[in-house]
């Protein structure tokens, strides 16, 4: 009976440990003999040095070799060069010597004494004051600066797992392995390559599913998709493409929509001058020669037809494109035309020549002052400035609105008082030339800002 319950616990625990190393291992060990490696270090060399001169912990004081009455006389003496009654007396040579008291000890004792009490090596002790190539090979790891200073850039665990003769250390993308009597190192960008080909995955984690285990790495394949998954990710890309696409044609019909709008809202003001022409034509049309009634009756009708388009037609959109061409503007005559248009005022802060695409902002500066001629009160008037590289309009009428939020405007424009189709027109333009609108008051103040630059940086 005991000899069944042997058995079993034996199976159990073989199913619940990963194996030792395998075919995995084995496989990428192959691989990897095929490649240069970066580094070499001889198996042999590595081995000469002392077990203490790799152990991280020697560079930290021998709290357990050393009570901390000595390890505080070492520090006072090496300080102040005093009396050495509490001091370890294996240590007086050395500490004789680095105070000036007595000779250097040789080589020997260094040998023999690697490991500082205070931490570090004894050769590194005396090296800092008195430099001599004849100690260099009893530096710890990490003090040296040769081929073996290699292993001291290695974090504590592989080089606690080095000093247990494990095979296989993994530390910032660089994979050792001692094979053929050899450390080889090789960089991430050789083992990582082989690896994925390989189908295997190298992790430094000791806990979770570890196919095969070698020190403190796990090698385990590399999931494969199933294709469930496969086919779900594929279900997720058809529906993102879908709906960038529904997107797509969503902006595309509202901007053709805005374009729309905003040549119609252009468009109201020239065709209302022309119905008023018509109806004065309409009414002395009687008095007119025959052979003109038939082209003004034409005129008349398609003068109807136009009127009756543009009150239809109540959706704009601007251009896809702007043409942002920049041409030289002089502030204090564009302010004078553009206010002496609505009957407004305006102050500049100095007179100056800038680069600006005049059309588009001509067109938002007239939307600005005809909403505030009309849905305003007087006086309107234009404050304009320039500022860190941008163009600043500040057109304010006297009016008050019950609530200073340009979003509650702008939902207006689909009505027929036209104060939130100006400014909807004024805000897409900015938007496209990089600008912005803002709503501000009492009084009632909206000001546009435009990055622009002064005509003769532009010519430079």
């Amino acid at each position: 009976m005991r000899l069944i319950l042997l058995l079993c616990s034996l199976i159990c625990y073989g199913m619940a440990c990963p194996v030792l190393a395998g075919p995995l291992a084995d496989s990428l060990a192959g691989e990897l003999a095929k490649q240069a490696p970066e580094h070499v270090l001889p198996l042999d060399e590595v081995q000469r040095l002392d077990r203490r001169l790799i152990a991280p912990d020697s560079l930290h004081p021998g709290w357990q070799r050393y009570p901390l009455r000595q390890l505080q006389a070492i520090y006072r003496y090496q300080q102040e060069c005093g009396a050495d009654n509490a001091l370890p007396a294996e240590w007086l040579p050395l500490l004789r010597a680095l105070c000036g008291q007595a000779s250097a000890p040789p080589a020997s004792w260094f040998a023999a004494h690697p490991i500082y009490p205070l931490g570090g090596s004894s050769a590194a002790r005396w090296l800092a004051g008195y430099p001599t190539v004849e100690l260099d090979d009893l530096l710890h790891v990490r003090e040296r600066h040769d081929q073996l200073g290699l292993l001291g850039e290695l974090d504590d665990d592989n080089l606690d797992a080095l000093l247990r003769g494990e095979r296989w250390l993994l530390q910032s993308g660089q994979l050792w392995l001692l094979a053929d009597g050899q450390w080889r190192c090789y960089g991430a960008g050789q083992w990582q390559p082989l690896a994925e080909r390989l189908g295997v995955v190298l992790d430094s984690r000791v806990d979770g599913s570890c196919q095969e285990r070698v020190g403190w790495l796990c090698i385990n394949e590399r999931p494969a998709l199933h294709w469930q998954w496969l086919a779900l990710a594929s279900s997720l890309g058809c529906l993102l493409l879908l709906g960038w696409a529904s997107w797509q044609r969503w902006r595309l019909l509202r901007e053709r929509r805005i374009a729309l709008q905003m040549l119609t809202h252009e468009l109201r003001t020239p065709i209302m001058a022309l119905s008023g022409i018509s109806e004065e034509l309409r009414h002395d049309f009687d008095r007119l020669p025959p052979s003109a009634q038939q082209s003004v009756g034409q005129l008349l009708g398609s003068v109807a037809r136009l009127h009756q388009l543009a009150q239809a037609s109540r959706h704009y959109l601007a251009a896809e494109t702007l043409e942002d061409e920049r041409v030289a503007v002089s502030l204090a005559e564009w302010l004078t035309l553009a206010c002496e248009r609505h009957g407004a005022t305006f102050c500049l802060e100095r007179e100056m020549t800038l680069a600006l695409p005049f059309y588009w902002l001509d067109l938002a500066l007239d939307n600005l002052l005809r909403n505030a001629s009309q849905h305003g009160r007087a006086p309107v008037r234009v404050c304009a400035s320039w500022q860190a590289g941008r163009l600043i309009l500040a057109v304010s009428d006297g009016g008050e609105l019950p609530n200073y939020r340009l979003a509650t405007l702008l939902r207006r424009g689909a009505r027929a008082d036209g104060l939130g189709l100006g400014l909807a027109i004024v805000r897409h333009l900015l938007r496209r030339l990089g600008g912005r609108l803002a709503l501000s008051g009492p009084p009632t103040t909206f000001t546009l800002t435009l990055p622009c630059q002064l005509w003769s940086d532009t010519e430079s």
